[in-house]
């Protein structure tokens, strides 16, 4: 079981965000647009793009470290592009927590679920967050 942080708006109800890492994030570019991370979008596609423009000046048609023969540069561009590269899967979440802040979400509370789906439902449905509870003290 996963935890997930659950979001209340007045109008739009309630919304589920997993804590801890984000897999899909560091696999997937257009992961933020799924999250309405617009501008984390366009942020992170600069760098893609940035980043596979020096690698064409520095590699050239090969375009892959040579991991034996690297110096200092290559390898300090390799690290950051790590870095680029993992940091949604780190902070994607989080992202999408201030995001929906933003949006005027307020903090609901903690649950412990299998998925988004079941957060939900136990968020906007107490007496089923009771009922497991007992259920789990009673093995």
């Amino acid at each position: 079981m996963s935890s997930y942080k659950v979001f209340k708006h007045p109008e739009k109800g309630f919304e589920a965000v997993k804590s801890g890492f984000a897999w899909l994030a560091p696999f997937n570019p257009i992961w933020p647009l799924f999250r309405g991370l617009w501008m984390l979008f366009i942020t992170y596609i600069f760098f893609i793009l940035l980043l596979a423009s020096i690698d064409a000046q520095i590699y050239g048609l090969v375009d892959v470290i040579d991991i034996k023969n690297a110096n200092n540069l290559q390898w300090i561009l390799f690290i950051i592009q790590i870095v680029i590269f993992t940091s949604p899967g780190f902070k994607g979440n989080e992202w999408t927590v201030s995001n929906l802040q933003k949006k005027g979400y307020i903090f609901d509370c903690s649950i412990e679920a299998k998925n988004k789906d079941d957060a939900l439902f136990l968020a906007t449905n107490p007496a089923a967050l009771g009922v497991i509870l007992i259920e789990i003290n009673d093995l």
